[in-house]
């Protein structure tokens, strides 16, 4: 017979395991990996092992979920660089780890599947504070890129953990009873969402936005109240006429101002010519980037006023030249030494870290980052190398993931061989990438494609979509929104081909399936 304290002290340390976990996820790989062992650790030494894994195998659920791994494993024995692939399947083990813990385990009560809910929440509430404070430093100090301020974690991953915040944070506004506490929660979804545009978070503001938009639509289909589904369908609707102004806003600073019949000059201030090329449309806020350029001017003025050569790199590994004559444009001003002369000191920083558009200089501003990727996507029509640039430069990825898929239709390279195939496509398609930029797909879809072919999609959206509709999950206001997120970043990002992407996915996966679920969305 088991002895009880033994059962008591094994039971607490599994919980222990959990809160660690979730308090981790914001913060470090190895705390990951650590609660792992841990709740592993604890699950073993409990015993019952053999009823465990009956009940393990009489769960459909955690089967399907656990299916994924097994994939994975499966992809090593048609692989050559086993190396690589082992290194994935390693990376993969909390795909099986967790809905076997958790689906065998006794599931939560109320009070301590808040807790650790809870716990979550503030550890991420805590490092967006501590995140802020880095991201002071933008345009100051070391911070080149708003996303950079995501110390911790890579900040996709970061965008994605805190969109779940914001709707778990919603689940506590919705149990409390006090209206005090109901407006501290609010408060708190506001901060978030407000650090997002700072953090110029892409992934995690379309996460939030979608999910929000499903949960309205849904609502709107359960709720009995016309006056109500009224009212969330006219939130709905400006919920979307919003970023479609955002969008049209950021879109005007692509259009060329009108030019009218006025004259190009020929001679600068100091009486040298200008170069002004007008086949080339490029534009930074409405004006030409390529028309009133005097490099001689430029490479002199600039040269007088930085320690950083005209013809150097910025500190993002850009031409410094290229910065400064994109920057002078976004401003209306002629790229020559009375442009150069009119910087302020903030602005010529600004340059010197590879800040190529006055409106980018700051820590608040919703339409920056939508202008790049509009940037992005008009350089890179007119024939510009996408290399660097983070949203277009995916294009190619995705070509050369779906050659690799045409080649290998039915199961793929194999696990081990995804990185070899790619840089061989590469090199099939002439692809304008540099090769520090020839990267994975960044799309989890074509990741599993391209290593286990379409009968790895389908198994892929087997797993993923199961558990939704088992026992009617798409009611679980917790779960759903975690999907939703956990879906739609997989369109942009290869989500589970990190630690801390693969962690968050398989723990909110299983924790909100096998150890409580709430139904506040059934009908």
């Amino acid at each position: 017979m088991q002895n009880p304290s033994r059962k008591n002290f094994f039971s607490y340390s599994f919980l222990f395991g959990l809160f660690l976990l979730a308090a981790s996820l914001p913060y470090s790989k190895f705390l990951m990996s650590l609660s792992e062992i841990i709740l592993l650790l604890s699950w073993i030494c409990e015993g019952g092992m053999k009823e465990k894994l009956r009940l393990f195998m009489k769960n459909k659920t955690a089967l399907a979920l656990s299916s994924l791994f097994i994939l994975h494993a499966i992809g090593l024995l048609y692989t050559a660089d086993l190396s690589y692939g082992f290194e994935d399947v390693k990376k993969k083990v909390p795909l099986m780890l967790l809905p076997l813990l958790f689906s065998t385990s006794i599931a939560l009560s109320k009070q301590l599947f808040e807790r650790i809910l809870a716990v979550f929440t503030l550890s991420v509430i805590v490092s967006t504070v501590i995140c802020f404070f880095v991201l002071l430093d933008y345009g100051n100090k070391q911070i080149l890129h708003p996303q950079q301020a995501s110390i911790f974690i890579s900040h996709i991953r970061f965008g994605l953990l805190i969109s779940m915040t914001v709707f778990i944070l919603g689940y506590f506004f919705i149990e409390s009873k006090s209206n005090s506490v109901k407006i501290f929660f609010a408060g708190l979804i506001i901060w978030l969402i407000v650090f997002l545009i700072m953090m110029e978070s892409a992934a995690g503001l379309v996460c939030t936005a979608a999910a929000f938009a499903v949960l309205i639509f849904r609502l709107i289909l359960i709720s009995r109240d016309n006056k109500i589904r009224v009212a969330l369908l006219v939130l709905l609707i400006l919920g979307g006429l919003i970023p479609m102004k955002i969008y049209y806003s950021a879109a005007a600073a692509f259009e060329p101002a009108p030019s009218g019949n006025t004259k190009l000059p020929l001679l600068t201030a100091s009486g040298n010519p200008y170069i002004h090329d007008t086949l080339n449309n490029e534009v930074e806020n409405g004006n030409y980037i390529w028309r009133n350029v005097c490099e001689s001017e430029l490479t002199e003025a600039w040269n007088k006023r930085s320690q950083m050569k005209y013809s150097g790199r910025d500190l993002r590994g850009n031409d410094i030249k290229f910065t400064l004559i994109r920057f002078l444009a976004s401003k209306g001003l002629t790229k020559d030494a009375e442009g150069v002369n009119t910087l302020s000191e903030r602005e010529l920083q600004a340059i010197e870290k590879g800040v190529a558009n006055v409106n980018y200089i700051g820590v608040f501003n919703p339409s920056a980052r939508l202008q790049k990727i509009i940037w992005e996507f008009d350089v890179y029509l007119k024939g510009g190398n996408p290399s660097g640039h983070s949203v277009v430069q995916r294009l190619e990825f995705w070509k050369a993931a779906v050659g690799i898929i045409k080649e290998n239709p039915l199961f793929g390279v194999g696990t081990g061989d995804v990185k070899n195939a790619f840089e061989d496509q590469y090199e099939k398609i002439n692809s304008p990438l540099t090769k520090e930029w020839r990267l994975r797909s960044h799309n989890q879809f074509l990741a599993i494609g391209t290593a286990f072919g379409f009968t790895g999609i389908i198994l892929f959206l087997f797993t993923l979509f199961y558990p939704l509709f088992t026992d009617k999950n798409f009611n679980n206001y917790l779960y759903l929104m975690f999907f939703i997120i956990g879906f739609l970043s997989m369109i942009s990002e290869d989500t589970l081909e990190s630690q801390a992407g693969v962690t968050f996915f398989a723990f909110f996966n299983s924790f909100f399936l096998f150890l409580y679920t709430d139904k506040q969305l059934s009908e």
